[in-house]
């Protein structure tokens, strides 16, 4: 597979065969602890979203296809629907970030802006930090300023409006060209998965809610969040749950 990677000789389907046919070696990599790096030089497509959904399939059993692609569509409109409703504390987080995607919106012509755009709205909801998850660069960034979670890199002014996007893992960027934000969530979040890593804490509920909501990913037990000492840990975010009650009522009253 390293000379395939090396010589751009990419079949997704012969990519698809030889990662399953070698998962269990993959996993026995990733789970001893080898580096980020190492795992790159090892299992290169790991790192492309053929080897990676792949692995991911196999872990999860979610499989990136057609259906998939309209659930996310679906579910990002009824978020956006949702967000859009609100009027109390909430709604000061949320309304400059919808007013962003109605410019952003206008400036493309297109509705491509508002699945970056329900990403953002959920981090201001929950009150956590965007800059743990996107990462915007310019000609002085250094990779000891990304973050060690897995992160999408942009270029541009905008998130929203970004035509290049990156994936880091451990402050290395493991994928330089990903075609579009829907392909670099998938990336990012089937990175935690792939490669045995818990959310950070600070961006625990948004990454917990884009697992149960948009993945479908429902353990009855445990949790991806990182354990932070002396604070209690649940099975399931109760504002995570708050959140999909609330969406699913206000869906109900229409």
């Amino acid at each position: 597979m390293k000379t395939m990677f090396r010589e751009r000789n990419w079949d997704t389907q012969i990519i698809t065969k030889k990662m399953m046919a070698t998962y269990y070696t993959q996993r026995k990599d990733i789970i001893r602890g080898m580096e980020t790096e190492k795992i790159r030089r090892e299992w290169p497509f790991l790192f492309e979203m053929p080897g990676s959904q792949a692995h991911f399939r196999a872990l999860t059993g979610v499989q990136f296809k057609g259906k998939f692609f309209e659930t996310v569509k679906n579910k990002s409109h009824r978020i956006l629907a949702y967000m859009d409703t609100l009027n109390n504390e909430k709604q000061r987080k949320t309304a400059r970030v919808l007013a962003q995607i109605e410019v952003a919106k206008k400036d493309t012509k297109s509705k491509l802006p508002e699945m970056p755009g329900v990403v953002l709205l959920l981090l201001a909801y929950f009150g956590e930090d965007d800059k743990q998850m996107f990462f915007q660069v310019d000609d002085t960034c250094l990779p000891s300023d990304l973050p060690a979670s897995p992160c999408i890199i942009f270029c541009g002014d905008s998130l929203l409006t970004a035509s290049r996007l990156m994936l880091s893992i451990d402050k290395v960027v493991v994928t330089e060209q990903l075609t579009n934000f829907v392909e670099a969530l998938l990336m990012m979040f089937a990175s935690y998965y792939c490669l045995n890593i818990h959310y950070p804490s600070e961006l625990g509920a948004t990454l917990e809610f884009l697992q149960r909501c948009i993945f479908k990913i429902n353990p009855d037990k445990g949790t991806k969040v990182e354990r932070k000492p002396h604070k209690r840990q649940y099975a399931v975010n109760p504002r995570v749950l708050s959140l999909i009650s609330a969406i699913a009522d206000s869906e109900w009253r229409e």
